[in-house]
């Protein structure tokens, strides 16, 4: 069978790329699923890796099998064997061993005696750069770790990712076997040692596999769940450079990463008090580092010190005067707090180094607009333009360079006008090669605010819904709560003197239950609407075991006037004593299903001797409500500064598309 058509690469002779091969094919062929393939693939790699070394990756015979291949390197007596366990043994690998002990789970492993299918293997350990007996795995992970702290240890060397890369082709990082060992060791020793660039990072993630493995349970018992964190964030992050400390020889380098580590974190956590200690120690460390002096610039522009800001800036351009982000950070300093003179100069130096640069263009172009030299203006618009035809800001801004033009020259008399506007089109260029570009910005501004007005219907709703389900009132009725206040109603006059939706405090006396109940009924439509119905209908028709009330309808006495009010929970305690005495309930008209249920249920139920009907207040009834008056939910500050948001980001889209489309 052909090697390379196994490993799926072509013939060749860089052992990085067969190696590459062997770890995306060794997913497909783990020795627990599937041992035999997993025999086929190791003994096609263990050969193409021979064949590397001996410089006859490209053979001139077209295949190159095993069998044809076996005959010059077949091991002699004293070959070691490498055993590959069944599935028993290597879930024994995980169970009875201490877990944070890597070397306990390798002796376990070995000595496990479960019953194992050997397989004759050339040595897999060929590639460690030290002296240690080949045949004893431990002592080749220590050697390996030695190597890794030697690599770590010597600080050039450490911010090399190439160093890395060449550390991992090691045999032992490959070997099925150990790798998860490796893995370990190496990830325990990085909790102690982590500073490091993110190329670094990446090229281990690339290699381990580590972000998978932290959401496995066990891993996070046995590293700290912060430096799991810690690791996900060099891997999502954008990295400082470590290159600024080559030249700091007497530097605790370490210690100050340390400082300058936390300052970066609590800067983009935005806690500035810790930002502010981290920053003041690492500077007195060490003072002249630019990526310290650009977190320093930011803190400073965070709590309003511009001179603080500007200085940070100005020290890393004497350190690195081509550093073009320390330019335009000056440039927005300047701009911001209206000089804008000395921002337009910054953005003419950085343009003068990089005439294509896209913020400086559009900073300048907006420097130009307040200093009154709208036709310089357009031009550095026209250039941002030709470079990023997308930004839909300069067409704004151009569009409206162009209208207010166009209103200056129709400010002329008549004799004058028309040779103006032919000189006005002629500076202006085409009309139709704006349009081709106007286009695309209004129809990208109606999408997004298209997108911003469907989300603030959607939040909006979310407030809506989590207000009235805390508080059982619509926002207008709370409002109208706490404006008013709660009513004290001792009489049927007072009452009648009430509006509609307005809160009262009362006392019923000897109420009773009417069996009208009040509930949620929904169409075939799907529509849901709060209808009345007594027990007479609902158990004729069956519908009295479907139903759940959400208010029970009763009848009582205010002062001497029959009322009728809803209750949110069945009567039967309160009808012991007969008095119903709340701090809270809603005044509301009385559907007219309930007045007639009323009528209908005194005559079923023999009440009328205590109610007459001819004196029942008609008109109004009250919802009684709760007992206390609940805050507004949390949930619903949340809710409002998202709509505050998108309704700024929603009005800003139709101010765009104004301008966009005042001239076009």
């Amino acid at each position: 069978m052909n090697i390379w058509r196994i490993l799926d690469i072509d013939p060749t002779e860089d052992i990085s790329t067969i190696k590459k091969a062997y770890a995306k094919k060794l997913k497909l062929h783990h020795p627990e699923d599937d041992p035999e393939g997993y025999q086929q693939l190791r003994e096609a790699y263990d050969l193409a890796i021979k064949m590397a070394k001996k410089g006859q990756g490209k053979p001139k015979t077209e295949v190159t099998s095993i069998a044809d291949a076996e005959t010059p390197v077949q091991p002699e007596e004293d070959t070691p064997i490498l055993t590959v366990p069944r599935r028993k043994s290597f879930q024994h690998i995980d169970a009875a061993p201490d877990r944070h002990d890597p070397v306990e789970q390798l002796d376990t492993f070995i000595e496990e005696d479960t019953p194992i299918l050997t397989v004759p293997r050339r040595l897999s350990f060929q590639h460690i750069d030290a002296t240690p007996d080949r045949n004893d795995p431990i002592a080749q992970l220590d050697s390996f770790m030695e190597q890794v702290k030697a690599l770590y240890n010597d600080f050039p060397s450490r911010i090399n990712p190439e160093n890395w890369t060449k550390l991992l082709r090691s045999d032992l990082v490959w070997n099925i076997h150990l790798r998860r060992i490796v893995s370990d060791r190496l990830f325990h020793f990085l909790h102690e040692h982590h500073h490091l660039p993110k190329s670094v990072w990446l090229i281990l993630e690339d290699g381990f596999q580590w972000r998978e493995l932290i959401q496995e349970p066990f891993y996070m018992d046995k590293h700290s769940k912060i430096f799991c964190q810690y690791y996900l964030k060099q891997l999502d992050h954008p990295g400082l450079r470590f290159d600024t400390l080559l030249a700091a020889s007497h530097l605790d380098r370490d210690l100050f990463l340390s400082y300058r580590d936390a300052a970066y974190q609590a800067l983009k956590e935005n806690q500035l008090e810790q930002a502010s200690h981290s920053l003041n120690a690492a500077i007195a460390l060490f003072a002249d580092d630019p990526e310290l002096l650009r977190l320093q610039g930011e803190y400073c522009q965070r709590v309003g010190d511009t001179a603080g800001a500007l200085d940070a800036y100005s020290r890393i351009i004497s350190i690195q005067s081509d550093d073009i982000d320390s330019y335009l950070a000056r440039a927005y300093i300047w701009y911001h707090k209206q000089h804008v003179t000395e921002a337009q100069k910054e953005c003419e130096y950085i343009l003068s180094q990089l005439p294509t640069h896209p913020e400086a263009l559009s900073l300048l172009g907006k420097c130009q607009l307040k200093l009154g030299n709208e036709a310089q203006a357009k031009v550095t618009f026209e250039q941002l333009l030709a470079a990023s035809p997308h930004d839909y800001e300069a067409l704004i801004l151009l569009t409206q360079i162009r209208g207010n033009m166009l209103k200056q020259v129709k400010k002329l008399p008549a004799k004058e006008r028309k040779h103006a506007l032919q000189q006005l089109a002629s500076e202006l260029g085409e009309r139709k090669d704006l349009n081709k570009q106007i286009k695309p910005a209004i129809h990208f501004q109606v999408a997004i605010a298209t997108v911003t007005l469907a989300l603030i219907m959607l939040f909006q709703s979310l407030l809506y819904n989590a207000f009235v389900d805390h508080t059982k009132l619509t926002p207008i009725s709370y409002i109208q709560l706490h404006r008013n206040g709660l009513v004290n109603v001792s009489s049927p006059e007072a009452l009648g003197q009430i509006g509609l939706n307005q809160f009262v405090q009362t006392k019923i006396t000897n109420l009773h239950d009417l069996k009208i109940y009040q509930y949620t009924k929904t169409d075939k439509d799907g529509n849901s609407s709060t209808t009345y119905d007594n027990y007479l209908t609902l158990n004729e028709t069956g519908a009295i075991r479907t139903i759940t009330p959400s208010g029970w309808v009763n009848i009582g006495y205010l002062g001497d006037t029959p009322i009728l009010v809803i209750t949110k929970q069945s009567s039967i305690e309160i009808e012991k004593t007969g008095i119903l005495e709340f701090e809270m309930g809603q005044v509301m008209n009385i559907p007219p299903k309930v007045l007639m249920d009323t009528k209908k249920m005194l005559q079923h139920l023999e009440l009328t001797p205590l109610f007459d009907f001819a004196k029942l207040n008609q008109n109004q009834m009250i919802d009684v409500r709760y007992m206390t008056i609940p805050n507004p939910p949390l949930e619903i500050y949340f809710y409002g500064l998202i709509l505050l948001v998108l309704c700024r980001f929603f009005f800003g889209s139709l101010y765009k598309l104004y301008i966009i489309t005042r001239v076009y």
